[in-house]
């Protein structure tokens, strides 16, 4: 028998929806798929940015640790002196202070410490973003962790996360050789501030999660934070796992692995929200088809106005932000889609450019810091001198030299106190060298002599203060010897020899014993470090300042002087051809 007509129409009808209707299901299971493995993987990248710039906060704090233990002498003075002596007393308020000063320069730190195990001693800054109490409280977590962590574990280089008493941080210890542990603690809800703005959903979140899968942050999902909760972690080289909560809400779980700090950086996404607009895709996929042919002509008109023009326009304009113009601006669009790129477009352009000059000043503001730094190193250099001078002088009974001697440091720190600018005259600067100097001769007065001389027209030059004392300690120090012929340094301003009017040179010079020529080549290709322990801090303090002040204009230069001795040059160009600051 054939079939019917009706048949024949129920069969073909099934015949072209069947598969229809398959390809639509595929469609759906492959669309929900490609929707987690895109949501997955943009939030994947998103965590990884995130997770990078909290590395980076995290060597950053390293690096100042090590530092801090390598570089600071009142640490030092602090391990080694006895608990009762003044030297004691004065490095720990010294150690506490740098401590206070350096925390500016890391936001993202709540508190740094130094722990003595021997007096059971913890110092510290203020607490960031708590008050007194809380200091407390942080206080007795952290002497309560140090109590528990073996030799072995304190001396472990890495992050530790600290989970106690409600306090919930990551911490960094560093030992030191003399009995002190510094160290820094980062609040855990502080690294979280960045994540907050992930948009993710009413019911979504972003969080810290150990690295057994144990959850660091307070959940919202519920049966999150039920004791002895663990998560499935994805591998690295997947995008996502699943989960199904006690709510049966399913969940996609996105993490990555700090790289210096025992946590995941995760976030759950509710799939309810991923998965909402599904059905009206697969309900426009039935739909072109039966109008595709009426509304294609309308379509093209109105894709040139609608989408066309205004994504020519946001081309055009990022292009010129490319170039490097800042000040470019789109219209308002003519759909509210478009409308809200160009205002985002607008205020990004708006953001980078206040971002450039931010970065800017921020630039300025470092380097000046460090210009503050680097001068400010110099005046323990010359008090441990000087407390030496007074020292030998009681030791002869020379109340009167003492006296006198006095009367010149008090010179000096008069001077030391002025120093606030970043430069001032010759003239003042030679005063303060005469000081330094006839304190000296009072130590070796039938042996040292000094000339000071300044060109006419020099006296108001401006200089970096302290620029040229180091030079002559170092002659005081290495070059003196005691002999027949009276040891002379000879400090001159003059003009430039090359009759360069922009510039004038400093000279130092004495007839002592010298520099070998070995150590001569090492000075002039300036191969010397901040850590050398021989007398070189000051040289390379000298060449570092004036490369911060003045760029490659100024130049140091060492000679052997003739017959015998050591002359060095400063070439400082003149304050009329040089900001000061």
């Amino acid at each position: 028998m054939r079939a019917s007509l009706r048949t024949k129409l129920i069969i073909g009808f099934f015949a072209v929806t069947v598969p229809l209707f398959a390809l639509l299901l595929y469609n759906n299971f492959y669309a929900m798929n490609v929707v987690r493995e895109e949501v997955g993987q943009s939030n994947k990248n998103l965590l990884s940015m995130y997770r990078n710039e909290i590395d980076r906060t995290l060597v950053e704090s390293e690096s100042y640790l090590y530092n801090f233990v390598v570089l600071n002498e009142d640490l030092r003075r602090y391990g080694k002196s006895q608990p009762s002596s003044a030297a004691y007393f004065f490095s720990k308020v010294r150690v506490q202070n740098k401590m206070i000063q350096d925390m500016v320069n890391y936001p993202n730190v709540n508190l740094v410490f130094t722990y003595g195990k021997a007096e059971d001693e913890l110092l510290s800054t203020s607490f960031r973003g708590g008050d007194a109490a809380r200091l407390e409280t942080v206080t007795k977590v952290l002497k309560s962790y140090i109590a528990s962590q073996s030799d072995a574990q304190l001396h472990e280089k890495s992050w530790k996360v600290i989970k106690q008493d409600g306090e919930l941080a990551i911490v960094r210890l560093v030992p030191t050789d003399y009995g002190q542990i510094v160290g820094v603690w980062t609040d855990i809800d502080k690294l979280m501030v960045p994540l907050s703005y992930l948009e993710l959903g009413k019911q979504g979140q972003a969080m810290f999660i150990a690295r057994d899968g144990t959850p660091l942050t307070t959940a919202y999902v519920r049966g999150l934070n039920t004791a002895g909760t663990k998560l499935s972690l994805p591998s690295e080289n997947e995008r996502y796992t699943r989960l199904h909560m006690a709510d049966q809400s399913d969940y996609l779980l996105v993490s990555t692995a700090s790289k210096f700090a025992p946590l995941h950086l995760a976030v759950l996404v509710p799939e309810s929200t991923l998965l909402q607009q599904l059905p009206y895709f697969q309900r426009l996929f039935f739909i072109i088809p039966l109008f595709g042919l009426a509304v294609l002509v309308i379509y093209l008109l109105l894709l040139q106005r609608a989408l066309l023009k205004p994504m020519y326009e946001l081309i055009k304009g990022m292009r010129q932000i490319k170039r490097g113009d800042l000040e470019t601006r789109l219209m308002a669009g003519s759909t509210r889609e478009f409308g809200i790129i160009n205002d985002t477009f607008n205020d990004m352009a708006s953001q980078v450019h206040d971002l450039k000059i931010h970065v800017y000043e921020e630039q300025i503001r470092t380097q000046r810091a460090e210009l503050k730094h680097l001068q400010v190193q110099i005046n323990p250099h010359f008090l441990l001198n000087a407390i030496n001078i007074i020292y030998n002088l009681a030791e002869l009974n020379k109340t009167d030299l003492i006296k006198k001697m006095s009367t010149h440091i008090s010179k000096y720190f008069r001077f030391v106190t002025r120093t606030n600018l970043n430069s001032v005259s010759v003239n003042t600067e030679f005063e303060h060298l005469q000081s330094y100097l006839e304190i000296q001769q009072l130590r070796f007065p039938q042996y040292l002599r000094f000339e000071i001389n300044i060109s006419p027209g020099l006296e108001k030059e401006m200089l970096p203060p302290l620029i040229i004392q180091p030079f002559v300690e170092n002659a005081i120090v290495h070059g003196f010897e005691m002999g027949p012929e009276h040891f002379t340094i000879r400090i001159a301003a003059k003009p430039a020899t090359n009759e360069d009017a922009a510039y004038y040179e400093v000279t130092i010079s004495d007839n002592g014993v010298g520099i070998a020529d070995d150590q001569l080549v090492e000075l002039q290709r300036g191969d010397i470090h901040a850590d050398f322990e021989d007398g070189h801090l000051g040289i390379w303090n000298v060449r570092h300042r004036l490369k911060l002040q003045y760029g490659t204009s100024a130049e140091l230069k060492f000679e052997h002087g003739e017959p015998k001795g050591t002359v060095v040059t400063l070439r400082i160009p003149c304050s009329t051809t040089t900001s000061t600051g």
